[in-house]
């Protein structure tokens, strides 16, 4: 069997388990809490909420609540302790003391609704943005947000080959101050449900972008899809090396980040800039590439140098140099013979092109060295552009540039995991000296974020779930449709609260390139058929040309929308666009039904297609009848099948209904 390295930053999470927040208390007579469980959290109303911990085996444990309902437990012979408290309806602020030995007081504790928010980046996306992606009225919105009545504790990344007890993260209430860092998506849904139904709302948000569903599915679970179980094994291997991965990781110094600015931190690397670095023994990597596809890196976080010999021509000589390295993930500083020529050191910045100036009087002919220093800070990572973007020329003559394109000699030199960078011998080259385990550690792999972002807080008493993911996904969206359903029945199965409702946005349009999203809303749609699952379509306010788009608003709405109507009783709340239900053949014409098809309306006629017997799709002619739509089309004289909207991007097409809520994309033929 191969042998796969452990990326370093996986290593460091190792290095850190049993030193999450709490931990320090888990001495016999002290009473622990996983970090759920802290000032300022919201209990479920009206429930019977569990509550756990850990203190001295055999001891006898009292929940006490100060709205006058208490519980007892008793720990076993390891110290873990479980009950529930019964919650009285939404108010609050109350506390809740926890006595075994000592007290633990958890303070301006609110009764009220409580949701989890999962998924990738659309999720995590904060209502202060990202470089280049905005929140739509984000600005307004923060400055607006003070209400103590929402709450959100959004979880701290982190990846485990197996399930975790505590996480990090900390129960924050909205304002100027603290709505900036909050998953926009988890903010505005809770905003709305806290307006509409005058109760407090709690959401713990655990997201990270980039990253695929399998990742967020319980290892049992996973490996009942067909080609996971040989993963699920490898991952069950590793777990043995952990302690001596911990005892390797130890060892490494470390430089936390904090609220330091990346550009503000020595990382003990400067020496790397200079034009006479000896780099003779450095390994080389073919760019442009995103370093985690070179088997000699892998999945890795931190702080990679990339150094190549360029030769400046005599007709540029003299002359202002302009220097192309393309989009880099995602910050970096550039070096020309040690002399800084440029950096981009703002997170969010991995799709801005880095265009630097050599100024004319370092720009001799002859050989010079170009250093690059590359810091990501999460997913991929490198100077990943086309190679018609990693180029110089003199400055207004772009005809003559000279390729940067091939080999670069590179070596990681720092590693960030949590917050934390750790340094890696640089004479040593000790990135190649790091811990060796079956299968990657990473939040690519299947199970990992669910042992470190979900097991943790399993149990913990909520109203339901909301999900924005899929994007990662794309081009497996038949895997996707069983996949998705599974990891929502997984959560349910752990969490032993029955079908709780589970909502979840419909990806976005985006242009994929060869990825087929239509494929994978389809697998969205399809998961309607799960019990007490809810969809917010999106078809209309995405971006063709921005993953991220800007309009999170609506997107917290609509799922609000759905949770009102379904979870709360308010059966006026319109929470759905036409939904395709069936299709009937007469003649040369197919008509169409949907659900939620009440006042059907097209902004455009384009969009629909009609398949014939040939076996090709061919633009279609809709009209409304009613709460209907008949489709003809002069090339198909007997329709087998109809698709709308069955590509990557949407250009002003749409359906709809009189709530204003779009229709999904569909085909009659589902993903067969």
């Amino acid at each position: 069997m191969k042998k796969i390295i452990i990326p370093i930053a996986s290593a460091i999470l190792l290095a850190s388990c049993g030193e999450q927040t709490g931990q320090q208390d888990k001495s016999a007579g002290h009473v622990w809490l996983p970090s759920v469980f802290a000032d300022g959290m919201v209990l479920q109303q009206k429930s019977d909420a569990p509550i756990w911990g850990k203190s001295a085996p055999g001891a006898q444990v009292s929940v006490q609540g100060s709205w006058g309902q208490s519980a007892t437990a008793t720990a076993d012979d390891k110290g873990i302790w479980r009950t529930s408290i019964s919650t009285p309806q939404f108010g609050g602020p109350y506390t809740v003391q926890v006595i075994s030995g000592d007290t633990a007081k958890i303070n301006d504790v609110l009764i009220g609704e409580v949701w989890v928010a999962s998924g990738q980046s659309n999720m995590e996306m904060p209502m202060e943005g990202w470089a280049g992606a905005p929140v739509e009225n984000g600005p307004d919105d923060i400055a607006s947000s003070g209400n103590p009545n929402v709450r959100v504790f959004m979880v701290e990344r982190a990846v485990s080959f197996a399930p975790e007890e505590d996480f990090k993260g900390s129960w924050k209430p909205a304002s100027p101050a603290n709505t900036p860092k909050f998953g926009a998506t988890c903010y505005y849904f809770a905003k709305k449900l806290n307006a509409e139904l005058g109760v407090p709302v709690g959401v713990i948000n655990t997201s990270w972008g980039g990253t695929p569903v399998e990742s967020w599915i319980p290892g049992n679970d996973i490996a009942t899809v067909p080609g996971y179980d040989a993963k699920v094994k490898l991952i069950a291997q590793s777990l043995s090396l952990v302690e001596s991965s911990k005892a390797w990781t130890d060892k490494l110094p470390k430089v936390p980040k904090g609220d330091t600015p990346y550009a503000d931190l020595d990382l003990k690397d400067a020496a790397l800039a200079a034009k006479d670095f000896d780099d003779s023994n450095w390994k080389e990597m073919s760019l442009p590439r995103l370093y985690e596809t070179d088997e000699k890196v892998g999945t890795f976080d931190g702080v990679v140098w990339f150094r190549r010999t360029i030769e400046i021509p005599a007709s540029m000589a003299g002359k202002d140099i302009t220097l192309s390295l393309g989009a880099i993930d995602d910050m970096d500083r550039t070096y020309f013979d040690g002399q800084l020529v440029g950096e981009t050191m703002d997170e969010g910045k991995y799709q801005v092109k880095r265009v630097y100036t050599i100024p004319a009087a370092l720009a001799t002919a002859g050989k010079h060295t170009l250093a690059v220093r590359v810091l990501d800070n999460m997913g991929g990572g490198g100077l990943y552009d086309t190679p018609d973007n990693l180029k110089f020329f003199a400055a207004n003559a772009p005809k003559n540039a000279v390729s940067l394109a091939g080999n670069w000699k590179f070596l990681p030199t720092a590693s960030l995991l949590n917050g934390v960078f750790s340094l890696l011998d640089i004479p040593t080259q000790q990135f190649y000296e790091r811990p060796v385990f079956p299968i990657d550690l990473g939040e690519q792999t299947p199970t990992t974020l669910y042992n470190a972002m979900v097991a943790p807080m399993v149990g913990y008493k909520i109203a339901g779930a909301i999900w924005y993911q899929g994007e990662a996904n794309v081009g497996r969206a038949k895997e996707y449709a069983q996949t998705f359903p599974l990891m929502v029945q997984s959560w349910r199965k752990q969490w032993n609260q029955g079908a709780f409702p589970f909502y979840y946005v419909q990806i976005a349009p985006y242009e994929y390139g060869d990825g087929a999203s239509q494929e994978i809303r389809e697998a969205q749609r399809l998961s309607l058929a799960t019990e007490n699952m809810g969809m917010a379509v999106t078809m209309d306010i995405g971006n063709n040309t921005n993953i991220h788009p800007a309009n999170k608003h609506d997107v917290g709405d609509r799922l609000a929308f759905i949770a009102l109507n379904k979870v709360y009783g308010k059966g006026d709340v319109n929470f759905s666009g036409p939904l395709y239900k069936s299709s009937e053949v007469s003649g040369n014409k197919m008509t169409l039904t949907f659900d939620y098809a009440d006042g059907l309306k097209l902004s455009s006629p384009k969009g629909f297609e009609l398949c014939g017997a040939d076996g090709k799709y061919y633009a279609a002619t809709p009209k409304i009848v009613g709460d209907k739509i008949e489709l003809t089309s002069p090339k198909v004289k007997t329709p087998v099948a109809a698709r709308y909207l069955w590509s990557n991007c949407v250009n002003g097409e749409g359906l709809s209904n009189a709530a204003g809520l779009p229709a999904s994309s569909f085909c009659t033929r589902g993903l067969d």
